[in-house]
């Protein structure tokens, strides 16, 4: 293991799984994205064609929320850098899992605008701190770019047989199919549990955070006793 433990495949699919429950919770219980904002904009533009003041605010505000989130996650990147504190992102891991499980309590439900900012806001977070796996960039929100890859290096394989491009195609096939196989578990979650469903990506979240916390402690112990030797 060395420093970059956010690039590790393991987490990148997971983080990508709940990404696709993310979107696929948020829409079916408060009809917006997480962080899908152009269909957040558009459905905005339709609304507001339709009067619905409520609903475009609700979805700007997400917007918003979700831009500040990229901003916050760009500045923790550079300062954490210049600290050469390598193992923040864990602590970004427990606060995801801390939003998520705040969510699922009964007295935030009837205030849906300050829900979706939430979700926004944190989810941008994690799209900009987590965009690698492997040293191999991707995306763990939403699939387009994701889809784009595969397409892409399924075409240069197949043209040129070139294994960079076959790792590649793999790479980005994996994700897509962890974004889809999250968006299909939340649909049944939410089906069988309402809003206790949200309940599953906090536990994800946390599972993570805290297996995650244990490999990096490991490592440095191992690497403290090498130094010592």
């Amino acid at each position: 293991m060395n420093n970059s433990f956010h690039e590790n495949r393991s987490v990148g699919l997971l983080l990508t799984f709940i990404g696709g429950m993310l979107d696929s919770f948020t829409y079916i219980r408060y009809e917006a994205f997480a962080s899908a904002q152009t269909g957040n904009l558009i459905l905005a533009i339709i609304q507001a064609y339709e009067r619905q003041w409520s609903m475009v605010g609700k979805k700007l505000l997400s917007t918003l929320f979700f831009f500040i989130g990229i901003l916050l996650a760009k500045f923790l990147i550079d300062y954490f850098k210049r600290k050469e504190q390598h193992f923040w992102r864990l602590f970004l891991l427990y606060f995801e899992a801390a939003i998520f499980f705040i969510i699922s309590l009964p007295f935030l439900q009837p205030h849906p605008a300050i829900i979706t900012i939430m979700i926004a806001f944190t989810a941008a977070l994690q799209w900009i701190a987590f965009d690698k796996i492997n040293g191999l960039t991707y995306t763990n929100l939403f699939t387009t770019g994701n889809l784009k890859g595969v397409a892409t290096n399924l075409y240069d394989y197949l043209s040129t047989r070139d294994p960079a491009a076959q790792t590649r195609f793999v790479h980005f096939l994996l994700v897509v199919l962890s974004f889809i196989a999250g968006a299909i578990v939340s649909v049944f979650a939410y089906r069988t549990l309402g809003n206790n469903a949200v309940l599953i990506i906090s536990g994800l979240f946390l599972y993570l955070a805290i297996s995650e916390t244990f490999l990096v402690w490991r490592f440095q112990r191992k690497t403290n006793f090498l130094h010592k030797k």
